[in-house]
């Protein structure tokens, strides 16, 4: 199976190195040239949680390009699923430049990211797309240009995209859905805990909630996980948090599980060690996904009518870092 991922950040690098240890035929696509030159050099160096170095991927069994050579190499072209491994905020970005050209043609995009709303805006853009959603609990980091350390193994979920919701998989054909199965096999082989799923909105929800409890407030008081769970005045705010964007789920008939909050304890205890993502931006001086994730709670509640002053405030004051 041929596979494009673009961006090489933690996930991509990650999901680039194992597919094609798996077999698959991989091309990376990296937004800088420097990147490009270690790893064809270095290849992919995967790590695991305690740093132990678990595996080389060759360069000579992949494939990788600067993102500034995607026309000159035609594109999607050959793949059978492109990767979208960006942050949410460039997705528009990468839609208009990379893959607008290439309509009409039945191109597969699976979209790795956090936040809600992106997809409807990939709907309108790319017309002719089959696009999917991904959600995942895989834990990475990277290190330099070419190592990430593989810092908790998870779920990855995925299905059909239709506005407004995740369609059912029997909206595509058999053909497509055996494609789809080939892939979940494929990332299983990968080491990945693979599913297609019918109610992919239900953990987009999920994942969105959990992220605004956690993400924001360890970037605010740059701590790891776990240390939200070391005083009570942490735990209050987070289950404010909680408590406001249940509210919102509540009032837009998005269903959530009523153990959720265990759900969050659960996880800081069991990422206690790792450093968020959104703490990682901000400890890089780079943006955040704050506005896709506290934001995308806020605007709910707007037009919901449910006031949200917690997801607010924390939305503005981790915006204010970055400016």
């Amino acid at each position: 199976m041929n596979i494009h991922i673009i961006g090489a950040g933690s996930l991509g690098l990650l999901y680039a190195g194992r597919l094609a240890e798996a077999g698959a035929r991989v091309t990376l696509w990296c937004r800088g040239t420097d990147q490009v030159e270690c790893i064809r050099h270095k290849g992919i160096m995967i790590y695991n949680a305690s740093g132990i170095l678990e595996t080389v991927i060759p360069p000579e069994v992949f494939e990788v390009y600067p993102i500034s050579d995607y026309h000159d190499l035609s594109g999607p072209q050959g793949s059978d699923y492109t990767f979208l491994m960006v942050k949410q905020g460039k997705v528009a970005e990468a839609a208009e430049e990379l893959f607008m050209p290439y309509q009409g043609t039945g191109h597969r995009l699976v979209c790795f990211q956090n936040g809600t709303g992106h997809m409807e805006e990939l709907q309108k853009l790319l017309t002719h797309w089959h696009l999917y959603a991904a959600v995942t609990t895989e834990g990475a980091a990277r290190g330099s240009y070419y190592d990430v350390v593989h810092a908790g193994s998870g779920d990855t979920h995925l299905g059909r995209f239709s506005s407004p919701g995740i369609s059912s998989l029997s909206d595509e054909t058999d053909q497509e859905q055996s494609l789809d199965h080939d892939l979940i096999k494929l990332l299983e082989r990968a080491g990945f805990r693979s599913f297609l799923s019918k109610t992919l909105e239900h953990l987009i929800y999920r994942k969105l909630l959990i992220n605004a409890v956690i993400n924001p407030l360890t970037a605010l008081w740059r701590i790891r996980n776990g240390e939200l769970l070391e005083s009570g005045p942490r735990l209050q705010l987070m289950k404010q948090l909680y408590n406001e964007g249940t509210a919102v789920y509540e009032a837009c008939a998005i269903p959530f599980e009523r153990d959720l909050w265990k759900q969050i304890l659960d996880v800081c205890r069991a990422t206690s060690a790792n450093t968020s993502s959104m703490l990682k931006d901000v400890l890089n001086g780079s943006a955040t996904e704050i506005s896709s994730i506290n934001g995308s709670i806020v605007r709910m509640g707007e037009r919901a009518g449910v006031q949200t002053p917690s997801h607010y405030l924390i939305w503005k004051l981790v915006e204010g870092i970055q400016h």
